[in-house]
Formats: structure tokens, sequence, C-alpha cells
């Protein structure tokens, strides 16, 4: 690329310099919003696992409860 020479030369330089980072500005803004979004969903697989523990936890519990060891 050769180095402009004139002002509207100049003018198109800024003007593409200026898109590409309003272009690269919106596409940031979509990356951080799809972050959070996913950010949520993890917080909710946390959630759901840590509930599944506790019911898995419970009902071998019950389980042991309901069958006790027999000696002879």
């Amino acid at each position: 690329m050769t180095k402009p020479k004139t002002i509207k030369e100049w003018e198109k330089v800024c003007t593409n310099l200026n898109n590409a980072l309003k272009s690269q500005i919106k596409d940031e803004g979509k990356l951080h919003a799809e972050i959070d979004n996913l950010e949520e969903q993890v917080a909710k697989l946390e959630e759901q696992l840590t509930m599944s523990v506790g019911v898995i936890k419970y009902l071998e519990l019950q389980i042991v409860r309901s069958n006790p060891v027999r000696s002879n």
C-alpha cells in the first residue's frame, strides 16, 4: 500500500479505519453479551448439579436406612 498523498486519500484511509474500529466495538459488544449469557447458563447448571447431588445423597441415605445389615 502506498502512502496517501492527498487530503481525499487521507480521508478515505481515516474513514476505513473508523469503520473498522466501529465494527470491532460492535463485535466486542456482541461477544460480551454472549459471554454473559453463557455465564448465566453455567450458573444455572451448577445450581442444578448441586441440587442433583443433594437428591442423590438423600436417596442413598434412604436406601441405607431401609436396608439394615442383618447379622447371623
